[in-house]
């Protein structure tokens, strides 16, 4: 009987990549439209791998599992999956944690330009106006203070490209390591430094139990009141309401998103009428490189661990092992 492989909730619909992927080992691929828990439960119970988008794997639908060795979060962050339950029932977790570096880099440097220019506002004057004076007031990049909330991959990226506009580079990150830092030549800062300093906030944290609504009133009170904050993260990083109140109070100067906690963002949202927020469709992650890249990169993690082998990237090597510390039998 073939290795079973169940895609939870893709959104593309060519899965000519994975399926090239899978062939080797002659898994089948079969494709849900898993939204809640409940989907995962009733429709994956048989799988021997999942490849997960946003689908809620929690402690319930992993104990539906019946054989499942794997489960694949195809993207960067993995709060959808409850690691420690997968890691009780030896099931391997993995993400793909570096598929899109370079895409993220950019959108987070396109929306500071394109907040920092009010470029949306100038589009729309030339179509609306037709001709007139540039929006003000608008500062030069050059010399403000960018603040950078995690040092990761991106962090890392975005810092070495805002060198080239002349930003000053501040980092705060509880995982800092002393190589990042040097390679971007930044400096490493309290958080409250970070936010009293920083005339623009960009946040490249995971999303943890430790990191979850780390921005909510009480640190948009530390922020300047001219600051910009950058979110190409996890939305859950940020408490929606709190920034919608941090705007309207003059806390702080504006917003520019790509990503909120609840998506897709209702089109009656508040956000979407405050002046001053740019708001992309949680599109930072994307490039015609980037999404087949993660889509056979996910597919090449199911193979190594239905061969046996012990898969890239993996977030929980202990799943490899028994709870007296002697290696688990595959399957």
């Amino acid at each position: 009987m073939p290795c079973l492989v169940v895609a939870t909730d893709p959104h593309h619909t060519d899965f000519s990549g994975e399926l090239e992927e899978l062939a080797p080992i002659g898994a089948e691929l079969r494709i849900e439209k898993c939204q809640t828990e409940d989907d995962v439960v009733e429709r994956c119970r048989d799988a021997d791998a999942l490849l997960v988008t946003y689908a809620p794997i929690g402690r319930r639908a992993i104990a539906s599992l019946q054989r499942c060795r794997i489960i694949v979060r195809t993207g960067v962050g993995y709060d959808c999956v409850d690691v420690p339950a997968a890691t009780a029932r030896g099931i391997m977790v993995c993400n793909v944690p570096d598929y899109c570096v370079s895409e993220v880099a950019e959108h987070a440097l396109a929306l500071i330009l394109a907040w920092w220019r009010r470029i949306g506002e100038l589009d729309a004057q030339v179509r609306q106006q037709g001709w007139g004076l540039p929006c003000r007031p608008v500062h030069r990049l050059e010399g403000e203070t960018l603040g950078l909330l995690g040092l990761g991959r991106i962090g890392q990226a975005v810092a070495l490209r805002a060198r080239g506009f002349g930003l000053r580079l501040v980092v705060h990150d509880p995982f800092l390591s002393a190589e990042a830092v040097r390679a971007v030549a930044a400096e490493p800062v309290s958080l409250e430094r970070l936010l009293s300093e920083s005339d623009i906030v960009s946040l490249h944290a995971p999303l943890l139990d430790t990191t979850r609504g780390m921005m909510c009133r009480r640190t948009f009170r530390q922020m300047k009141p001219t600051a910009l904050l950058v979110n190409t993260s996890r939305g859950g990083l940020v408490v929606i309401d709190d920034l919608v109140g941090a705007i309207r109070e003059g806390w702080i100067a504006g917003a520019a998103l790509d990503v909120v906690e609840k998506e897709p963002l209702p089109g009656d949202h508040p956000l979407r009428a405050l002046p001053r927020v740019l708001l992309t469709p949680h599109a930072g992650w994307y490039s015609e490189e980037a999404e087949p890249e993660l889509r056979r990169r996910s597919a090449r993690l199911v193979v190594q661990a239905l061969r046996g082998e012990r898969p890239a990237s993996l977030l929980n090597p202990e799943a490899l092992t028994d709870p007296h510390g002697q290696r688990r039998a595959p399957g």
